[in-house]
């Protein structure tokens, strides 16, 4: 009898912390979905449609959609949006951040502008920022804001390079429920940059676009831009290696990546990239680079950012450059070494490889490959 209530009482002990931390994550989830439940504003007569989540930075507004004939106002404290026309207008007013759309009956040329405020701002990467110089090699890491254990597995891998030539951040968007977290992941590593708009996937363009916008004001000096998103293995030895080589050789302007070419946008509304008529009229894309790694000069960025002021916002954002590559004639040179599939074990020949399962499996093909294919610098 006793030792059926030890039993019963050692499972007690057990099942309580666990219903307990049960109780506080269904709780934390709850608020978390108050707090971030995109409200909707439509203007039926011209669908211009404006999605905010309210927040401790307040109503930020994060995807702007087809600005047209119209006047109405709509204010909050983060973001500015104009649409102009020979015959109305629609105004979306902040303190800190503009999105300005132009619209003219004669032109119909539209303006877009992303000024987001900064949360979070990296120490000691570039001249800016309080390092000696500017980077040869800087890696732009896109993080989703959840995604601190893939933050740490790449801070203890292919991340953790002892080049003074290379340096590393990451750039993120906002979610309350975050906040703390990112507060001291912030303090201890000094490499995030993030910015108040919602780290949504519909905001990828916003979040390529205000990293491109960081590195042109801030780190200016660095000779090559390494973009990749926070799933990907690198080989920082092979990279660093073959860009040095592209140095020497003085190619010095350059737009690197896998490239798709004869792609067609999805029109099923229910795929996750379904793209309307509306947005993108033509039946096959632009030649595009993957957009989840890609190797770009600064001179590059600078051209592209022209473009991010006259094409419409547009949620996959690799397709997106390769719109403002097409406008602008700039040519993609395709690498198969930036692999879109999941090879570690084919590392000693590619820059990069998406995909890998989770944190801890990057951590294990790290240890495993790491010195066989001399992947550290």
């Amino acid at each position: 009898m006793w030792k059926n209530f030890r039993i019963l009482l050692k499972a007690l002990f057990m099942t309580v912390p666990i219903l307990f931390l049960i109780f506080i994550l269904a709780n934390l989830v709850l608020n978390f979905g108050q707090q971030s439940k995109p409200e909707t504003s439509i203007d039926k007569k011209t669908n211009a449609r404006v999605y905010t989540a309210n927040s401790t930075v307040d109503s930020m507004v994060y995807q702007v959609v087809s600005l047209n004939y119209t006047e109405s106002v709509v204010k909050n404290n983060t973001m500015k949006v104009l649409s102009k026309n020979n015959s109305a207008k629609l105004h979306v007013k902040n303190n800190t951040t503009t999105v300005v759309a132009t619209n003219n009956t004669t032109n119909s040329t539209q303006i877009y502008e992303y000024l987001f405020s900064y949360l979070h701002v990296p120490v000691q990467v570039c001249s800016s920022n309080g390092n000696t110089s500017d980077p040869f090699l800087l890696f732009v890491v896109k993080s989703d804001v959840y995604n601190m254990a893939n933050r740490m597995a790449i801070r203890n891998t292919w991340g953790a390079f002892s080049n003074p030539g290379i340096k590393l951040v990451f750039l993120l968007g906002y979610l309350p429920v975050m906040k703390p977290f990112i507060q001291k992941e912030s303090n201890m590593y000094k490499d995030i940059i993030q910015l108040n708009f919602i780290d949504n996937y519909h905001n990828n363009t916003i979040k390529t676009i205000m990293g491109f916008k960081w590195v042109a004001s801030h780190c200016s000096g660095a000779k090559y831009i390494f973009f990749v998103d926070d799933d990907y293995i690198v080989n920082t030895k092979y990279i660093w290696d073959h860009l040095q080589s592209l140095y020497v050789a003085e190619k010095r302007s350059l737009f690197l990546g896998f490239v798709w070419k004869g792609a067609r946008p999805k029109r099923n509304t229910k795929s996750k990239w379904y793209i309307s008529r509306d947005d993108f009229k033509d039946n096959v894309w632009p030649p595009y680079a993957s957009g989840g790694s890609l190797v770009l000069t600064v001179d590059i960025i600078n051209k592209l950012m022209t473009q991010f002021k006259v094409i419409k916002p547009m949620f996959i954002d690799d397709v997106y450059l390769g719109i403002a590559c097409r406008n602008l004639n700039i040519s993609l040179i395709h690498e198969s070494r930036f692999s879109v599939r999941y090879r570690p074990d084919k590392m000693d020949h590619l820059f990069s490889s998406h995909g890998f399962r989770s944190p801890m499996k990057l951590v294990e093909d790290w240890k495993k490959f790491q010195i066989k294919y001399d992947m550290l610098i």
